[in-house]
């Protein structure tokens, strides 16, 4: 497993984007770690660090499903009708507090999603989610 340039954390729930932001940095498995709290928040982090050489784009996105007015799948939509899932390497990760089967089956239309993230965010899920990245980077021969 190698370690990631940026993790982008978007979570309307500041004490779970702290915590999460907490067990990144613990576990060095990224240089940079950032947290939006709402959707249009996180597209206009996005379209700054497209344009900002300082910012790198992330490399895994933590989403959080459930926010208000905007939710994670808004926020997929998004994404694609951007274009970022063509131009960018970037997975992501949903976070979310209950388990629903409709959700699972709702997430398997955007191939930038690897998993789910039951909150709070743990050492071995982190791992979890690092492992199903790398294998996803494997099969599809990125870099």
């Amino acid at each position: 497993m190698y370690k990631l340039k940026h993790i982008l954390i978007i979570d309307d729930d500041q004490i779970n984007s702290l915590f999460s932001q907490i067990i990144l940095e613990d576990a060095d498995v990224s240089s940079l770690v950032s947290t939006c709290q709402s959707v249009p928040e996180a597209l206009d982090f996005l379209r700054a660090a497209e344009t900002m050489e300082e910012t790198p784009f992330p490399d895994l996105i933590l989403l959080d499903i459930s926010m208000p007015s905007m939710d994670g799948f808004d926020f997929l939509d998004r994404y694609y009708a951007l274009g970022y899932n063509a131009r960018h390497k970037t997975f992501i990760s949903m976070f979310t507090s209950y388990d629903e089967q409709d959700l699972l089956q709702r997430a398997r239309k955007y191939e930038v999603v690897v998993g789910f993230i039951t909150k709070p965010l743990s050492i071995p899920t982190l791992n979890s989610i690092l492992a199903l990245q790398d294998s996803t980077r494997a099969e599809n021969n990125l870099p």
